[in-house]
């Protein structure tokens, strides 16, 4: 897929239209065409989500990233899910599934999640959002949101039985009195270039 540079301009023509330049082929040599799937492929990623154990929906996507660390090059992809933290409690671990790599390990090194409460019982209520941080605002049986007194994070656990290929990927929240919420998890993590990766939902 060609990427293309983050300030050149896009002009929407139909499908339909034969884009070649008729008279040039100097032009053509010189000339990328892009289609909006090859854009949302690039640096957002457009997963698939499947359904998984509790309600939950997940999946993986390669970006059209390739970053260069020190002189080593490194695929980039994008982890989702959406998963609803119920029934009320104070403590909630949410499988999310594991991520598979075919060689070394993979670095996350973006996120973008957060959290969904109800704060219905408030005039002028609605949803809140905040990121999945210490502090995240959660709702319970009153549907009023309120910061959450514990952890909240996303988890990413090399099991000790298993290579360090394999990573089992977590939400955890806990408090002291019983919360309720929807985590929606957003991640971008790199792994060797051109190694496999398979995503195994919960």
């Amino acid at each position: 897929m060609a990427i293309p540079p983050s300030n050149e301009q896009f002009v929407g023509i139909n499908a339909s239209q034969d884009l070649r330049e008729k008279s040039s082929g100097l032009i053509n040599n010189k000339r990328e065409i892009y289609t909006y799937a090859d854009l949302m492929g690039g640096s957002i990623g457009a997963t698939t989500l499947e359904s998984g154990t509790g309600g939950i929906f997940a999946g993986v996507s390669k970006l059209g990233v390739v970053y260069n660390i020190g002189g080593i090059e490194y695929d980039s992809y994008n982890l989702k899910c959406i998963a609803p933290l119920r029934p009320e409690t104070t403590v909630h671990v949410v499988t999310i599934g594991a991520i598979e790599v075919g060689a070394g390990n993979i670095f996350f090194l973006n996120n973008r999640s957060n959290v969904e409460a109800v704060d219905f019982g408030v005039p002028n209520g609605g949803y809140t959002n905040t990121p999945i941080t210490l502090g995240a605002m959660v709702d319970d049986a009153t549907d009023i949101a309120r910061p959450l007194n514990g952890v909240f994070y996303v988890n990413q656990l090399n099991v000790p039985a298993f290579p360090v290929e394999f990573n089992a990927m977590y939400i955890i929240a806990t408090d002291t009195a019983n919360f309720e919420c929807d985590a929606y998890v957003d991640m971008d993590f790199i792994c060797q270039k051109d190694t496999t990766v398979e995503f195994t939902i919960a």
